[in-house]
């Protein structure tokens, strides 16, 4: 999907995100503090909603398109109870108490192509204006009714916002929730590369089925890596060469990535890949490897990153031709001034109210220092604050 505008609020945490619209690629910059990551974390409480969850008293509205070109805008609001409540609906240890205070959906509504399909009040829905049966007050309908025709591409499309965090995922126990699963044996299943896109896997367990299934890609992609880091010589995702007799059975299959460096014999196994390494592998591969309509949203974009990995992961996500979305904050020189100031959304907040401003207002790129020297010098970047 493409996110076009973007309005929310937490009335429980009083703060609210007033109107931002966003492109195929928009960068948010602003001082730290201002709500770079809340907007982020916003459309991720969009995702959760539609997978079933209830949320305290939040308000949001969201136009978006799907990858048919359907044109969907979702609203709704849940109640305030007063404190911050996240919960999953669907989680079978809920008692019937914890069901009970869960927050309620006072109002929703979906539109497709600018006409309404779903009205919905705390009494009753309204599905093409007529009634459906009594369902849960404290879900979205857009997880209800999601096998519906006209609701399930709205379901699929929210569904693929990706929240893109890999700081801490070069360690051996990252896709341990993969460990029960006979990689092997399920190499049938994702034997072309559309099945490992649209598939669920993290991306570790996504290269190790492409390099059976797509031998063109995953050799672009080691080759893209080898780019970026000139001293490795070859990327393999397989089980450990190992004689740990400690090791855990289900382990001794379970595939890892591991590299090795020229002029060295032994390979480097996952856990002792560097960090900047890792993420750089994991950003570069997963451009390849999620979902068409895949919306990337990137939480300080340089973190882990060397300069060497900045320039080019950059320079990739600006390149791509695929039909995918990026959402990026970033404090880093090279980044903001390689992401071009029209694409960028000036972050301020006063108060409790966030607000994102285009930046030609500011006749960024009008002087022969950079844009983003032009950037820092103004007093709503240096303060956070409107002026």
């Amino acid at each position: 999907m493409t996110i076009s505008d973007f309005k929310f609020e937490d009335k429980s945490l009083d703060w609210r995100l007033e109107h931002l619209a966003l492109s195929k690629l928009t960068l948010l910059v602003g001082a730290s503090g201002v709500g770079k990551t809340q907007i982020l974390r916003a459309l991720m409480a969009l995702k959760q909603i539609a997978g079933g969850a209830s949320i305290n008293g939040i308000t949001w509205k969201i136009e978006f398109n799907t990858l048919d070109g359907q044109k969907y805008i979702w609203e709704g609001e849940f109640e305030n109870k007063g404190v911050a409540i996240f919960s999953n609906i669907e989680d079978e240890d809920d008692d019937d108490d914890n069901k009970k205070n869960k927050p309620k959906i006072q109002y929703e509504k979906v539109y497709l192509d600018d006409k309404l399909i779903i009205d919905r009040n705390e009494e009753k829905i309204l599905f093409l204006g007529s009634p459906t049966i009594k369902l849960s007050q404290q879900q979205s309908v857009i997880n209800l009714l999601k096998e519906e025709e006209l609701l399930k591409p709205a379901y699929t499309g929210i569904r693929k916002l990706n929240f893109a965090d890999h700081s801490n995922s070069a360690s051996a126990s990252q896709g341990f929730h993969f460990s029960f699963l006979n990689a092997k044996n399920l190499s049938k299943r994702y034997d072309s590369l559309e099945k490992i896109q649209e598939s669920d896997l993290e991306t570790p367990l996504k290269l190790f089925f492409l390099q059976k299934a797509n031998k063109k890609i995953f050799s672009t992609i080691k080759q893209r890596f080898a780019d970026i880091f000139p001293q490795v010589d070859d990327l393999k995702i397989a089980s450990l060469e190992t004689k740990e007799k400690e090791m855990p059975d289900f382990l001794k299959d379970y595939p890892f990535i591991q590299i090795k460096e020229k002029g060295v014999k032994q390979w480097i196994s996952q856990n002792r890949i560097s960090s900047g390494m890792f993420r750089t592998l994991m950003q570069l591969s997963e451009l390849y490897l999620c979902s068409e309509g895949t919306v990337f949203l990137i939480d300080e974009f340089e973190n882990s990153l060397g300069i060497n990995c900045i320039n080019e992961i950059t320079n990739d996500i600006l390149a791509s031709k695929r039909k995918l979305q990026f959402v990026l904050t970033s404090h880093h020189p090279y980044i903001i001034d390689n992401i071009g100031y029209n694409n960028w959304k000036l972050v301020t907040r006063n108060a409790g109210i966030i607000k994102t401003h285009n930046i030609d207002k500011y006749n960024i790129g009008n002087s022969k220092h950079s844009a983003f020297m032009q950037l820092i010098q103004l007093e709503e970047y240096q303060t956070g604050q409107e002026q």
